[in-house]
């Protein structure tokens, strides 16, 4: 009795192949960017402006708020992945900031969002004084973003 071997090919668009493997992305970096129950050493707002085709740029301007007192900063970075163009303005938690001085410096980190006119956006942004930014925000404009992300932080006062 001889068997025979049956194969399936299923055929998927380039795109819809493309539109699955983004949204299992997105839903891996969603654990990754939710910020721990522990108190935050202190909180940020920022206001961003950013631009994507591919690679992406942004820029900005923000409020730490630590040990009770208020200090602005500026934001630009440079990161892949991503299209469209869109401004950010979004709240967050600090962790590990133990000297004001250990706040301005270069972040890295991932970041995830969809902007349809409206949306959302979630980043975690660790800098090399092991301080750590959980982010999350309202997006204006027509934008996906997804991907690592450079941006480097000063404060101005």
């Amino acid at each position: 009795m001889k068997t025979k071997l049956i194969r399936l090919r299923i055929k998927l668009p380039i795109k819809t192949a493309l539109a699955c493997f983004a949204t299992f992305l997105i839903a891996g970096c969603a654990s990754m960017t939710q910020a721990p129950s522990t108190p935050p050493s202190a909180t940020v707002r920022i206001q961003e402006w950013s631009a994507a085709y591919y690679a992406s740029a942004a820029a900005g301007k923000g409020t730490l708020y630590y040990n009770g007192h208020r200090h602005h900063f500026t934001i630009s970075g440079l990161g892949a992945g991503g299209a469209g163009g869109q401004k950010i303005s979004a709240t967050g938690k600090v962790y590990n900031l133990n000297n004001l001085s250990d706040f301005s410096g270069t972040y890295h980190g991932i970041s995830r969002g969809l902007t349809l006119i409206e949306g959302k956006m979630h980043a975690k942004l660790t800098n090399g004084n092991g301080v750590v930014m959980y982010l999350a925000g309202e997006t204006e404009g027509l934008a996906s973003s997804m991907g690592a992300q450079a941006f480097e932080v000063n404060l101005t006062d």
